[in-house]
C-alpha cells in the first residue's frame, strides 16, 4: 500500500454515493467513519459492553462508527434524553486502533452536526482532553437529571470495580455550549 504524503495523511477524504443518505469519511489507514446501520445493533452492544461502559440506551440510530475491513474499530453516540438534553457517550476504541486519532475524528464528526448543548461523562483524568471541543467540567448537581443519573450509576459501577479488585475510575461531567475552545 502506498504511503500518503505528510500533507494528506491526517485529512479525511469525504466520499458521497447515491445510495448513502449521508457522507462517509475515508480516513488514512482504510478506516471509514459512518453512521451505524440496523444490522450492527448486536455488534455495537457487544463492543460497548466489552469495555464495561454504560450498557443502557444503546440504539444503533444514534451511533457513529469507525470501521475497517475487520469490522468496528470505534463507536460513539449522541444520546437523546427525555428532557431534551444530549449526551456524548459510548466512546470505545478497539485496543489495536488506539493512539491513532480515531476517537478524535469520531468526536469531531459527531459534534459537527450536534446541537450546541452537549454533556458527557468521562474519567476525570481525561477531562482536559475534551477542551478542544469546548467541554468544561461542571458539578454533578448542575447537570440535567438524566446526565446526573448516568453519572451516579457510573459511580456505583466504580464501587463494584473496587469490590472486584479493580481500580475504580473517578468520573467527571463535562458540558459544551457550542463554543469550541480557542475560538472567539
Amino acid at each position: 500500500m502506498q504511503e500518503l504524503p505528510l500533507s494528506l495523511r491526517d485529512r479525511p477524504l469525504v466520499v458521497r454515493t447515491s445510495t448513502d443518505r449521508c457522507e462517509r469519511q475515508v480516513e488514512p489507514g482504510g478506516i471509514v467513519i459512518r453512521p451505524a446501520v440496523s444490522q450492527e445493533q448486536d455488534e455495537i452492544v457487544t463492543f460497548v459492553r466489552s469495555e464495561r461502559m454504560n450498557p443502557f440506551d444503546l440504539d444503533w440510530r444514534r451511533f457513529l462508527l469507525a470501521t475497517d475491513r475487520s469490522g468496528i474499530v470505534a463507536t460513539v453516540q449522541l444520546r437523546h434524553h427525555g428532557d431534551g438534553s444530549r449526551e456524548l457517550g459510548s466512546l470505545v476504541v478497539r485496543k489495536d486502533a488506539r493512539r491513532r486519532n480515531v476517537a478524535s475524528r469520531l468526536i469531531g464528526t459527531l459534534l459537527a452536526s450536534a446541537p450546541a448543548r452537549v454533556f458527557m461523562i468521562t474519567g476525570a483524568a481525561f477531562a482536559a482532553h475534551y477542551r478542544r471541543w469546548g467541554f468544561k467540567p461542571i458539578e454533578p448537581l448542575h447537570a440535567p437529571w438524566p446526565i446526573m443519573r448516568n453519572y451516579f450509576l457510573g459511580t456505583l459501577g466504580g464501587i463494584q470495580s473496587w469490590l472486584a479488585g479493580r481500580r475504580p475510575n473517578t468520573l467527571a461531567i463535562l458540558f459544551r455550549n457550542g463554543e469550541v475552545a480557542g475560538s472567539d
